[in-house]
This record gives C-alpha cells, structure tokens and sequence, in this order.
C-alpha cells in the first residue's frame, strides 16, 4: 500500500481564474444590455411612426367612402356607408407604446396625426419627444 502523497495538484480552478472569467462574462453582459436597450427605443418610433401614417391613410380610405374626413378616431371605428352597413377599416393601434390615444385632427382640412411621447404633452425630448403625420417641417416618413 502506497501512503505517499501524490505530488500532483488536485484539479479545478484557482480562485484568479474565476474571477477572470466573471470578469469577463460581466462586461460582455454589460455590452449586450447597452446595445439591446437601444434597439428597444427604436422599435417604439418605428412603431409610433407606422401608426400614424396608417391613421391618416385610414382617414383617407374614410374620405373615399364617406365623403368627407373624420374629425375623430372613434368617428372611423363606427362609420356606416350609404346602405348602412358598417364600414370596416383595419384601425387595431390608437394607442402609443406607452397606453396614451394618439391624437387626430384636421389641419388645413387634411388629416393629421400626432403622438406626444411618453409624458403625453407636447414638447420633450428622449422618450418624450412628439411626432406627427404629415410631418410638421415637410419632411415625410
């Protein structure tokens, strides 16, 4: 019987290596949460800005049928053509990403649509920031 101690050292990590590693693994976290968070505020303004144009197209399609603009989103939802039957318009989203109604209203006798970001006033910046379709400036979508 050998009772000679193996000169071997006993396998596993020493305590360096792992703190290399979860060093490593922490900073690479710390990355991908940068990067993801901001796809998060882009998906939301592609979102709101979809929206909108589909609003006023919506609006559009009312004129076509009806004869005359909407003055509200609730004004689409229960239109009634000629024969009084119900018109049908794919308007699912009134809302913006964060529960607040989109705005509509008539400009110059056109359909305009608007969203006032997070905090729901105009004016803000980041995720308070307003959008509108058409654009204000001129500049489309």
């Amino acid at each position: 019987m050998n009772l000679r101690r193996s000169s071997r050292r006993p396998r596993g990590f020493t305590l360096l290596e792992l703190i290399v590693v979860i060093t490593i693994i922490g900073i690479l976290g710390t990355l991908v949460v940068v990067r993801v968070a901001g796809w998060v505020g882009k998906t939301k303004t592609t979102k709101i800005k979809s929206d909108l144009q589909t609003i006023v197209k919506v609006a559009e399609m009312y004129y076509l049928e009806v004869g005359h603009y909407p003055e509200t989103i609730e004004e689409i939802r229960s239109a009634t053509g000629p024969d009084g039957e119900k018109l049908s318009y794919e308007l699912n989203e009134t809302t913006d990403p964060w529960g607040n109604e989109y705005f509509f209203e008539l400009r110059d006798g056109k359909p305009s649509a608007s969203c006032y970001g997070r905090d729901g006033v105009p004016g803000g910046e980041g995720e308070d920031e307003d959008f509108h379709y058409p654009e204000e400036r001129g500049a489309e979508y």
